[in-house]
């Protein structure tokens, strides 16, 4: 038992709003903003630690189906990194403002700019008075860099921004010398960059498009084939999980697979997830007859909604059918200037119009009654309709007789 894994299955905290002291609101102080295609790290210059650290996702909800009538319409809010509590329930709504590595959609990137200023309590009318310093993915085209220049200065009056790989911030930061060769395994990529006396050989430089979220999706699927019955509790932040907390790099992978060749050390070193237990949902406890009975209820209520349905419809056509009688009225009167201003509000253009949409709302009232004539028919055979089931009669002769009987009708 020593080797079960629990899954912690963590949601995240909604960050807070940041206290915008005065010596960061008049002091310039410069603005460092990670932006990984993974996480955002956002915070000021000054402390060794970031203020945020949130998913960089965008969960845009769909509209609320049953207050669409509202005034005005109720539209959810936009969730942004760690206001999104619970990341499986919209995993097929979330977007990012990422192809690959690469920011390309602006308009999600400045929902997250939003989110970044507003969280760091910055305050400013129209603008964001500090320097900004911003990682990129290596060699970004200039297009896109041009794109959020312009986002960060006319749409929120930085008064300067900096760009800089991540990797090369890395090393500088961690003092190793002039001359590596840097191995950046990003959330989609992975580049391998020389370093040369301070100065990276951009042309030997490489770009490999797989890192972590391949990985991840490959585990996902290896584990929903291979355990089938729990597809459904093997979910993406479940195998990320996983992946971050119990696994680990193969230095000699021919090595690595004798020595879990071997009984004794699997057993000895394999690890089982235990995955949380969902309570099976109890039965009803009603009895057949009961069931039936209910099924007969929603029968009944469904048929009801359905007429009602119907007979507003049918109001609401007959209506429309006496205005425009009113209007054939003032047409037939010479009342020629109050029909021209009549008909502007129903969509006619000439008499002809009107006719061909009197003769279309007398159809359709006249299939309506005979929808509400049929229904209320259904709803008297509804409680006179056998149950389909034959119910014989024990007794052998019974039993002939009544046999002789149903295979004569």
């Amino acid at each position: 038992m020593e080797n079960i894994l629990v899954l912690k299955d963590n949601k995240t905290v909604p960050d807070i709003v940041h206290e915008y002291s005065p010596t960061l609101k008049f002091g310039h102080i410069p603005l460092v903003i990670d932006n990984g295609s993974y996480q955002c790290r956002v915070g000021w210059s000054i402390y060794d630690e970031p203020n945020l650290i949130f998913k960089n996702l965008i969960a845009r909800p769909r509209k609320d189906r049953c207050k669409k009538d509202a005034e005005p319409p109720a539209t959810p809010p936009i969730q942004i990194g760690n206001d999104i509590i619970n990341i499986e329930a919209v995993r097929f709504q979330l977007k990012t403002q990422f192809d690959k590595n690469v920011v390309t959609h602006f308009e999600a990137q400045e929902q997250v700019f939003d989110y970044i200023f507003s969280h760091l309590g910055i305050d400013n009318e129209g603008s964001v008075p500090h320097p900004i310093a911003m990682t990129e993915a290596f060699v970004t085209p200039n297009y896109c860099r041009q794109l959020m220049s312009e986002l960060l200065f006319e749409g929120y009056g930085v008064p300067g921004v900096s760009y800089g790989i991540d990797s090369l911030f890395s090393m500088y930061r961690n003092n190793i010398g002039d001359t590596a060769l840097i191995v950046n395994c990003g959330y989609h990529t992975i580049h391998i960059i020389p370093v040369i006396r301070g100065q990276v050989i951009v042309d030997h430089a490489r770009r490999i498009n797989l890192g972590g979220s391949e990985m991840i999706y490959y585990l996902h699927k290896l584990l929903q084939l291979k355990y089938p019955v729990h597809v459904n509790a093997i979910t993406m932040s479940r195998v990320e999980e996983i992946l971050q907390e119990h696994c680990s790099i193969a230095l000699d992978y021919q090595e690595e697979i004798r020595k879990w060749a071997n009984a004794d050390y699997y057993e000895a070193n394999v690890k089982r997830v235990q995955l949380p237990y969902v309570q099976a949902a109890s039965s009803s406890g009603l009895t057949a007859e009961q069931q039936k009975e209910r099924k007969k209820e929603m029968a009944r209520r469904l048929l009801e909604i359905n007429a009602r349905k119907r007979e507003e419809r049918l109001a609401e056509d007959e209506e429309q059918l006496n205005q425009l009688l009113a209007i054939k009225d003032m047409i037939e009167d010479g009342d020629t200037d109050d029909f021209n201003e009549a008909i502007k509000g129903f969509d006619i253009k000439s008499y002809e119009d009107l006719q061909r949409q009197i003769s279309n709302i007398n159809v359709r009232i006249e299939k309506n009654k005979q929808r509400i004539a049929a229904a209320a028919t259904a709803e008297e055979n509804l409680e006179t309709r056998p149950t389909g089931r034959m119910n014989p009669p024990t007794e052998p002769e019974a039993f002939q007789a009544w046999l002789s009987e149903t295979r004569n009708k």
